[in-house]
């Protein structure tokens, strides 16, 4: 019974969650063969009310799109490839990719409730994207990286502020292409990102630290 209460709760958190950024590209290069549980967190600056731009958006609707967020990643790593599961904040994504020790490739790919909708296929939102990294080692602890990305993001609105039900809560989606730099030191990162939207002239600047703890490593040996 708590296993299902469980689930349930986490159902309707991963339903309601509507941020939706780019994953970290630090750690989906530093994760080690073996199971890895990230830690991390963003803060982001610039363009982030767009009640600015004239015309696009109800003055009297919140668009949150927030100046930080939560990050928590659940990684399965093999040599050349990755698969995770992430959470921003309470949005759930899947992230999939292939890498080296010096380029890499990931993909992701995540949803939002749309209460708006008149049936469930017009009541889902769907947010993704891909992102190419090159990295060189200066050690086996130290790395340095650089990144590139184009995305779709998602951010919550509340059509109602003095209302708390969910049908007056819904993701606004917008699409970005943007680059990045880490440094990597053993299981921490910091990491920046510039993001530019499509078809507005919004900028976005985005700074992360996350921290990856090495939970199994996998056992090849015959």
């Amino acid at each position: 019974m708590t296993g299902r209460i469980c689930f349930v709760v986490l159902l309707v958190l991963v339903m309601v969650g509507c941020s939706n950024h780019p994953p970290s590209a630090a750690q989906f290069m530093n994760a080690r063969d073996g199971i890895n549980f990230v830690v991390g967190g963003a803060v982001r600056t610039g363009d982030l009310d767009n009640r600015k731009i004239p015309g696009r958006y109800d003055e009297s609707v919140s668009y949150e799109e927030g100046y930080w967020n939560t990050d928590l990643a659940l990684s399965f790593a093999f040599p050349y490839a990755l698969f995770a599961i992430d959470f921003e904040d309470y949005t759930y994504r899947t992230i999939m990719g292939g890498r080296s020790q010096y380029f890499g490739v990931q993909g992701w790919y995540g949803f939002a409730a749309d209460e708006r909708g008149d049936d469930v296929s017009s009541r889902m939102r769907h947010m993704g994207g891909v992102m190419f990294v090159e990295q060189y080692p200066v050690s086996e602890n130290f790395k340095v990286g650089i990144s590139e990305h184009i995305s779709r993001n998602s951010y919550r609105v509340i059509d109602d502020p003095g209302c708390c039900t969910f049908n007056k809560l819904y993701p606004e989606v917008y699409s970005e292409f943007g680059a990045g730099a880490y440094v990597v030191y053993k299981g921490f990162s910091a990491e920046f990102r510039y993001g530019r939207e499509i078809g507005a002239p919004n900028n976005r600047f985005y700074f992360q630290l996350s921290y990856a703890f090495f939970l199994k490593e996998w056992n090849y040996s015959k």
